[in-house]
């Protein structure tokens, strides 16, 4: 894969998931008979479009990179004709309303468990009970173990996988034991001394990992321990941060310039590591977004939860002191990620 399809299949990525989280506000707008004036892919001028029968214009800007729709209502300024004037958004009651705005962090988090679910079932890489390396001095050299050799037992225990192999070796500190192995097609038997590390026994070699199918079972059951620690570490780490007990250097914002250098390694690593980092942005892209401050989602959401409780709309004013400081939170974010970006650009290798 050559640098510069990584470069677009990077930018494809990161508009893809915008897209998509764009799609469930539209989706739910659509769900609760809310208006949705556009849906366009791309940003800056408008080069294609087209009107659907439901009012809807549909189009591609100039810039193929991310993406929007305009819901009806979302601005209580805007005009609205007579016709539409029951389709919009601020005319909704409030679990209309947050559905509408929930639904782009839901669509994120389904469309990343789509795209787990896709690597998983590609296969993933196991260590297997294959010999790959042997350390220099060790039992496995001494007693003459080669690169290769397929461990099938341990006395008379079968040894299928890495796992086995680890947990049945420790039962034997400096003891005596008979591996038989897989060499060049022939069985054959060695008789071993281990060592001892720790209180433990010790061969002292490492595997080879080889590519293994999930079933659906396990490709599910994976999927979901994945995404469930995922989502668990991302707010113990985002709490900590707010608390100050994580460094800012070690939770540095990054620039839409870093995050496509990001994709962009990710696919020299191979297509199957794309998807899944993929599946991990968009994600954090679903969870980042609940962060209670406008122009996200989370700030939207305060809103609307000020307003069922006071049953009236917040004033204009309120509405734009909120807006503006959220405004110059993510200006200076965007700022400093940027300045990262160029002096100390993330190598996914190193993390």
């Amino acid at each position: 894969m050559n640098t510069v399809f990584q470069y677009i299949l990077a930018i494809l990525g990161f508009s893809i998931i915008i897209i998509v989280h764009e799609f469930g506000h539209f989706i739910f707008a659509k769900i609760n008979k809310i208006f949705v004036e556009e849906f366009f892919v791309g940003m800056g001028p408008k080069i294609l479009k087209f009107k659907a029968k439901s009012g809807t214009l549909w189009g591609l800007s100039a810039i193929p990179v991310g993406g929007y729709n305009k819901i009806s209502g979302m601005d209580r300024d805007e005009k609205v004709s007579e016709d539409k004037k029951d389709q919009v958004y601020y005319k909704k009651p409030f679990w209309v309303k947050f559905s509408v705005i929930f639904g782009g962090v839901l669509m994120n988090v389904v469309f990343a468990v789509i795209l787990i679910i896709i690597f998983f079932s590609m296969g993933i890489y196991s260590p297997a009970n294959t010999i790959d390396f042997i350390e220099k001095n060790s039992p496995a050299q001494t007693y003459g173990l080669n690169i290769n050799d397929k461990i099938l037992y341990l006395n008379d225990t079968q040894i299928k996988n890495w796992d086995d192999f680890s947990i049945n070796v420790k039962k034997y500190p400096d003891k005596d034991v008979i591996f038989k192995v897989l060499r060049d097609s022939k069985e054959l038997s060695i008789k071993v001394k281990l060592g001892a590390k720790e209180g433990s026994g010790y061969l002292g070699i490492s595997p080879k990992l080889e590519k293994v199918k999930l079933g659906f079972g396990g490709v599910i059951k994976e999927t979901f321990k994945l995404v469930g620690n995922f989502t668990a570490t991302y707010f113990k780490l985002l709490g900590m941060l707010f608390a100050g007990k994580l460094p800012f250097t070690e939770a540095r914002p990054v620039s839409p310039i870093g995050l496509v250098a990001i994709f962009q390694q990710s696919a020299a690593l191979g297509f199957q590591n794309f998807i899944m980092l993929v599946g991990l942005v968009s994600l954090i892209l679903g969870f980042s977004n609940l962060i209670p401050l406008l122009p996200l989602d989370g700030g939207h959401i305060v809103i609307i939860i000020i307003e069922a409780i006071r049953k009236k709309p917040v004033s204009k004013k309120a509405f734009q002191i909120y807006s503006n400081i959220g405004l110059v939170i993510f200006i200076a974010l965007f700022a400093i990620g940027f300045v990262f970006d160029i002096i100390k650009p993330i190598n996914i290798s190193n993390m």
